[in-house]
């Protein structure tokens, strides 16, 4: 519950709802670089910003602050999201709000660590309120089983793995690794019912 009170506190500084005038406003077309000017994903260098992508908008999120292996990032619009190496597990500034995503056993994604081409099997416990706090819309302990897929081959000189998630809610997450050295460096992952998947990858310089 740290993290869900820290959210709260970010909220009240500043961060409204993320409403109709969206992130940048243009469609997502990712950043149309080569695979190999990406930076890992799972640990961004200092200062950089992220690409992100929400439904048909697109922008910049800016690093806000850092707890040990978790990172809060910050759009000029309100969307605020921590990661934890390469997962998403929390988000404000939307309709839903996804308090905390805590992994049941290990989750190879919440470190810089290299992922193997074998199937992995983990699970995840999410929470979740609504934009008002109102009791009668949090969620507490939603579990979700979840299969990344084994190696397919690479794609463009990227490798795509994706999970599969079956309990609470039926979801499919993608990462996407650079095929010459493995880093991953690009994800799409769901984040909440009723809420587009949040697609991140580290921001060029210059971006």
């Amino acid at each position: 519950m740290k993290v869900a009170a820290l959210f709260f506190t970010m909220m009240l500084g500043g961060c409204g709802l993320l409403g109709g005038a969206g992130l940048t406003g243009p469609a997502p077309q990712g950043q149309l670089v080569r695979p190999e000017a990406l930076a890992p994903l799972a640990a961004p260098p200092a200062g950089r910003a992220l690409w992100a992508e929400l439904g048909e908008d697109a922008g910049l999120a800016r690093p806000v602050r850092q707890e040990g292996s978790r990172r809060f990032w910050r759009t000029d619009q309100g969307l605020v999201f921590v990661t934890e190496g390469a997962r998403v597990v929390a988000t404000a500034g939307l309709p839903t709000m996804l308090l905390a995503n805590t992994p049941i056993g290990d989750d190879p994604l919440r470190r810089a660590a290299r992922l193997g081409p074998a199937p992995v099997r983990l699970a995840h416990s999410f929470d979740f309120a609504g934009a008002e706090g109102r009791p009668e819309q949090m969620r507490f302990g939603q579990v979700v089983q979840c299969r990344i897929e084994p190696e397919e081959p690479a794609v463009g000189g990227v490798i795509e793995r994706v999970e599969i998630c079956e309990g609470a809610a039926v979801f499919t997450n993608r990462f996407w690794l650079r095929e010459t050295d493995r880093v991953l460096i690009r994800s799409e992952q769901w984040i909440g019912r009723d809420v587009p998947p949040l697609r991140l990858e580290v921001a060029v310089e210059g971006g």
